[in-house]
């Protein structure tokens, strides 16, 4: 085991330069110091260059950045992060989000903990605090079940797959450390409007032997206080979300299955502000028929019946 193995942090970003100093401030706060910095601009922003320009000068990490000029998308921009790293493993961030100071070095130790190499195919991810809403910030600890204790080993299975009311697993860009060779040979799916953790989690899971662990503590904040309307994972692109489901349809457990259906695509059909609510409401009763009894009387089921009628109020 190699106990000198270097982490390079690939953010990828756009012109929103409140967001990016936040997630590079707790980036250079670590107590285990990232060998590199990685920006990656989704375009232009005049602001975030000459504020990356500054932190080079004084930062003991090496920071590199790239203005894309047109826009590739969030996909595209980790895989040029990637390309333009050198450490032996990546972590991503996001830009809204925040590490915990302790967030690179619990997983180092972890990682030697388990005796891992950097060669072997690995993921190591963490637990997160996250609110609703700038207006509700509440905060609540994610994942509901911690990977260990899943007793399932598919990523397929533990990130959709739900237990009563609640979904079982969590896992999100900015809690991930993975080495680099991984994400270099197995890039993030160019052009995906929404869902591109999901789909490259799936597809590294699929085509390599995987050890999973994750830092049960923790480590991030996952915030919601970037606008509804520019963050990928709230905008409605519903048809996004069905061509996922189709893609991986054939993978999914009979409880990832509904599970998805309920969460993911009624809900997502249920606000849809497109159409009008009537057609809606046709649309998510269509999808609710198609499944079982058993699963339309579960405590699931009804959860997400009362969402669908306050999406309609």
């Amino acid at each position: 085991m190699n106990n000198n193995l270097t982490i390079s942090v690939v953010i990828p970003t756009t012109d929103r330069i409140d967001f990016l100093t936040r997630a590079v401030s707790s980036v250079l706060n670590q107590e285990l110091q990232a060998f590199e910095l990685v920006v990656v601009i989704d375009g232009k922003s005049s602001d975030s260059v000459s504020y990356l320009r500054e932190i080079k000068k004084n930062s003991k990490v090496i920071v590199k950045y790239f203005e894309t000029n047109n826009k590739v998308g969030g996909s595209e921009a980790r895989n040029i992060g990637v390309k333009m790293s050198s450490g032996d493993l990546v972590a991503l961030m996001d830009d809204d989000d925040e590490w915990f100071k302790t967030k690179l070095k619990s997983q180092y130790d972890l990682i030697i903990k388990n005796n891992i190499n950097s060669d072997r195919p690995f993921l190591c991810f963490t637990s997160l605090l996250t609110y609703n809403s700038i207006e509700d910030k509440k905060l609540k600890k994610l994942p509901n079940t911690n990977y260990s204790d899943f007793g399932k080993f598919r990523l397929i299975d533990y990130l959709f797959e739900t237990d009563g009311l609640k979904n079982i697993g969590f896992i999100q860009s900015s809690t991930i450390l993975v080495p680099r060779w991984l994400i270099k040979k197995t890039p993030f799916t160019k052009g995906l409007p929404k869902h591109q953790d999901w789909d490259w989690l799936l597809k590294i899971d699929k085509e390599y032997n995987l050890s999973i662990i994750q830092v049960e503590s923790v480590q991030i904040i996952y915030h919601s206080d970037v606008p509804k309307k520019t963050r990928v994972g709230y905008q409605s692109k519903w048809s996004a979300t069905k061509n996922f489901y189709i893609k991986w349809s054939d993978s999914f457990s009979e409880n990832g299955r509904y599970s998805f259906i309920l969460n993911y695509l009624v809900l997502g059909l249920s606000q849809l502000d497109s159409i009008d609510k009537k057609e809606r409401m046709r649309l998510c009763l269509k999808l609710l028929n198609g499944l079982p009894k058993c699963v339309m009387i579960s405590p699931y089921s009804l959860k997400t019946m009362i969402y669908i009628i306050k999406d309609m109020m």
